[in-house]
């Protein structure tokens, strides 16, 4: 979910407690015949977002997305650091946790393999050349110990720190790129939603996300052009079958 989201749900769950605890005050008023009518029962309760409203990036916004890293910060160091974090999320899906406390010992040839900080689930993913040359180039983190296998943390810093650094840094690249509600989960979701597209299942996704399947169908099945083609050609599977060309000389009939 993107940060006006996430914003507007918090401002939403707020003023849905307020409500309740206002027509609980008014049933208690009622119940002691201190007022005929509950005023709090005609507030209506604002919608909250569901994570499934999140749109997945499109093509055009990643190649944007991914040419900002180049333009942001003063120096090579933020630039090399961001365009590695976003490939990271983008061809893996990884949380902004995980990429912060990403260690070369993770890195197995050309495979990715840790537990994910957020549920502890097992993360296997083969990497997309582009991220294992983004990763190759990446300078030593600063004030880290000359043998720090981290690939974006001296080790010294807090997780909690080390995520809201990584979210300016995503920030900026966003704002460079023009990537209206840019939000690093956004990646999740659109990896999500291209495996979906491509033809892969729900587990698929599920196992590549190191989520559950009942997560993946709940917040990250999205419609796309790949996925409705899919759904086509199924459509398309079903048209021809035997079954629908018996209903078809029976409606002629």
């Amino acid at each position: 979910m993107d940060g006006y989201a996430l914003w507007r749900n918090k401002i939403n769950w707020t003023w849905i407690k307020e409500i309740e605890i206002l027509r609980q005050f008014f049933a208690f008023c009622i119940d002691r015949e201190w007022a005929r009518k509950n005023p709090a029962r005609a507030l209506k309760r604002p919608r909250l977002l569901e994570a499934n409203d999140v749109v997945p990036f499109t093509s055009a916004e990643i190649v944007r997305i991914i040419a900002a890293c180049d333009e942001i910060g003063r120096a090579k160091y933020e630039r090399l650091r961001a365009r590695a974090m976003v490939l990271l999320m983008r061809y893996a899906g990884l949380r902004v946790s995980d990429v912060v406390t990403l260690s070369r010992d993770h890195v197995n040839w050309r495979h990715l393999e840790k537990r994910a900080v957020k549920n502890r689930r097992m993360i296997r993913v083969e990497l997309h050349p582009d991220v294992l040359k983004a990763l190759a180039v990446l300078p030593h983190p600063k004030a880290a110990a000359s043998d720090s296998k981290l690939f974006f943390s001296s080790g010294n810093a807090s997780l909690r720190s080390l995520v809201k650094g990584a979210q300016r840094t995503l920030a900026a690249v966003f704002g460079r790129a023009k990537v209206a509600n840019g939000h690093p989960h956004r990646f999740r979701h659109t990896l999500a939603s291209e495996i979906l597209g491509k033809g892969g299942t729900v587990e698929d996704a599920a196992s590549i996300l190191a989520d559950s399947p009942a997560t993946i169908r709940r917040h990250y099945a999205k419609w796309t052009p790949e996925f409705q083609a899919r759904q086509d050609r199924v459509t398309r599977m079903v048209h021809g079958t035997n079954l629908a060309q018996a209903e078809e000389q029976v409606s002629r009939c």
